[in-house]
């Protein structure tokens, strides 16, 4: 058995910043580019209208002057439709916004523009305009405007939110090369095990670990892998071991304390898992076990075995697999854990004489000023106290009663 403090420094030192993956554009969201989009066309790839009304050449604007521009209408145009008609002098085109600009004119008058009824003014007919603030070259946005063929329109380091999606999307790039989640595969293990839509029935229990420990992935913007349920049976383990040793973390959790059918420490070991440390000085979760696994031409797997009790698997989680995933995403070094703070005792709390107890609790005030009480909990196997925790009270072994109005360390929740 080690202590606490010695156990989170291995994990840290096992762990390091996955190189960066290439991988589908919706699946990068919210990650940081490693390397720059570049445009495979310019944007936008041709002229295009900006407004509906009527397509015509400024100079047949000019020569009107002041007054109502009369022209033919030759030609109807909605968004995607093309034409290789060239629009002459004393003609236009009605056009819709996002219609590509045809041959000839340079311009558009909005349909408010219409000196008389526009529903009227469609091909073969004719439409009088009158536009007082007329530019030439209006409502047309130009070909590469935005950007042209070749250009990075996202650099290296950019963090890919929606606008960002888009604009990669519009650039033509279905894949990036982005920091990645890391993967984590999910394994619990248990013969009395049954999934959380079955009604147990006796002797059985619901596997709870699995989509707690899901949450906590997803919840640090990991991604999950979940393996199921293996019976206590060294085959079904080391199957679902070996399909799980091919993502970047494997969390097992039950089978690792001391009894018969406590099998994943063995089982690892013949997997080829080699083992960094099997038991911590810690309450809950004194059983939990981490080890690293080689892979050629690929970064090692980080497989960690927790304790079969929901409390003690959550506890062994935020102390042991939070700043692994942490790190193994990129993130700084005053992210990898949970923050610690001081509270003052509201109620007694009690503690063990050999190692550190973490116990849930209730925080209350301002954070210069933190209340801690205790809630109920009756130990590794119950979640309900946990559930409705703000934070973690951090006791130091020794002592094994802290009266209230002591100050004490807490853990806040993410």
């Amino acid at each position: 058995m080690i202590e606490l403090t010695e156990a989170i420094s291995l994990v840290e030192a096992a762990a390091a910043p996955l190189p960066p993956r290439r991988q589908r554009l919706l699946d990068a969201c919210g990650l940081e580019l490693a390397e720059p989009v570049v445009s495979d066309v310019d944007s936008p790839p041709w002229d295009r209208a900006m407004m509906d009304g009527f397509a015509v050449r400024s100079d047949d604007v000019a020569a009107a002057a002041s007054h109502a521009l009369e022209l033919e209408v030759v030609v109807d145009l909605a968004a995607g439709d093309v034409t290789t008609l060239e629009i002459r002098p004393g003609s236009c085109a009605r056009i819709m916004t996002g219609a590509p600009i045809p041959a000839g004119v340079d311009a558009i008058v909005p349909v408010e523009c219409v000196v008389d009824d526009a529903g009227a003014a469609h091909a073969g007919s004719r439409v009088r305009l009158h536009d007082a603030k007329f530019r030439p070259g209006q409502h047309v946005a130009r070909q590469g405007a935005a950007f042209r063929a070749g250009d990075a329109v996202l650099p290296a380091g950019a963090v890919l939110g929606a606008a960002e999606i888009g604009l990669a999307a519009e650039a033509g790039a279905t894949h990036v090369v982005a920091r990645c989640r890391p993967r984590v595969a999910l394994l619990s293990t248990g013969s009395e095990l049954v999934p959380p839509d079955v009604r147990p029935a006796f002797g059985q229990t619901r596997n709870s670990n699995g989509p707690m420990l899901m949450a906590a992935v997803q919840l640090l913007n990991a991604e999950p892998i979940p393996l199921g349920i293996a019976a206590d049976r060294p085959e079904a383990i080391r199957a679902a071991v070996a399909q799980g040793l091919a993502a970047d973390v494997l969390l097992l959790s039950g089978g690792v304390s001391a009894g018969d059918l406590d099998l994943v420490p063995e089982i690892l070991r013949q997997c080829g898992v080699e083992k960094i440390f099997h038991k911590v000085r810690h309450k809950p979760g004194k059983p939990v076990w981490f080890g690293v696994y080689s892979r050629a031409h690929s970064a090692p797997t980080l497989v960690f075995g927790l304790p079969g009790n929901p409390a003690s698997s959550l506890v062994c989680f935020e102390l042991f697999v939070r700043p692994a995933l942490m790190i193994l995403a990129g993130q700084p070094r005053d992210a990898w854990h949970l923050p610690r703070t001081r509270a003052r005792l509201a109620a007694p709390a009690k503690a063990v004489a050999d190692r550190p107890v973490y116990l849930p609790c209730r925080l209350e005030g301002p954070m210069n000023a933190l209340v801690a009480t205790p809630l109920p909990w009756t130990g590794s196997s119950d979640l309900r106290g946990f559930a409705g925790a703000g934070g973690y009270i951090a006791l130091p072994a020794g002592r094994t009663t802290h009266e209230p109005g002591s100050e004490v360390d807490v853990v806040l929740r993410a």
